[in-house]
């Protein structure tokens, strides 16, 4: 099959880009990308040529008649699932294992991964409006009691999943969709959630710092890092320090 290109915004910012290109890295899918930048003049005739949405991210191959397009990031891990993985995004099981998989197990993981997957992608809306992902800042927020309830919700997600599960353990063991769609939250708890007084369990800690841990998305961080542009209509709250190369040039 062809290489995918996956069409992606700012990596400080784009939370979903985040996702989609985390689903083809760590499910081992050979892929290439091209960064448009977001809220820019310059980006509407690649977002606009391939997505009737405008919006990031995109998978797109093929050509003329043979070209297929994928936009939403549930959609894109979906089409990845079926046609690029050996192993199973939702379960972290290999598919070639018609055992493993057809078990009652990995039925209940695949729902409840499913289920989680869907509910970050849908809702959740009070943690996304009001802490946006901005991977080179620490801020201060006043969170509402709509942010607080998502977070206590988040933690509950974890809680479940973690309870029986050792120390350094993702979601369901192997690393599945579920940490993919929940891994720009641990990005802003990580900007917002110490400068703003909110508590998080040990276990949510633990957690986050497993997955900050993961090479790709300290790969993607590293990236982020080196952006330069700011884009207001995704900073939030009183900035307290920045990282990266905007480190010496930000006065607060």
């Amino acid at each position: 099959m062809e290489k995918p290109l996956l069409i992606i915004g700012n990596r400080n910012y784009s939370s979903w880009s985040l996702r989609a290109w985390l689903l083809l890295k760590a499910f081992n899918v050979d892929f290439d990308e091209q960064l448009v930048e977001l809220f820019h003049p310059s980006a509407r005739p690649t977002l606009e040529a391939h997505s009737p949405t405008g919006k990031v991210p995109i998978l797109v191959y093929g050509e003329d008649n043979n070209k297929v397009t994928v936009w939403d990031t549930l959609a894109i891990a979906m089409h990845v699932n079926e046609y690029f993985t050996d192993i199973d995004i939702w379960t972290g099981t290999d598919k070639s294992n018609a055992e493993k998989r057809n078990s009652n197990q990995s039925r209940i993981n695949s729902a409840y991964c499913q289920s989680i997957v869907a509910e970050m992608h849908s809702g959740l809306t009070g943690i996304r409006n009001e802490m946006p992902m901005n991977i080179r800042a620490t801020a201060k927020i006043q969170p509402s009691s709509a942010c607080l309830a998502d977070i206590t919700r988040i933690e509950d997600i974890f809680a479940d999943c973690l309870k029986s599960r050792s120390a350094d353990s993702f979601l369901f063991g192997g690393f599945t969709a579920a940490d993919v769609f929940f891994a720009p939250v641990m990005l802003r708890l990580q900007t917002y959630a110490d400068a703003s007084d909110i508590s998080l369990r040990p276990l949510t800690e633990q957690y986050c710092q497993t997955m900050l841990n993961h090479p790709h998305i300290q790969a993607w961080q590293q990236s982020a890092l080196t952006e330069t542009r700011i884009i207001e209509e995704d900073e939030a709250g009183e900035i307290m320090s920045i990282a990266g190369v905007l480190a010496n040039n930000h006065s607060f």
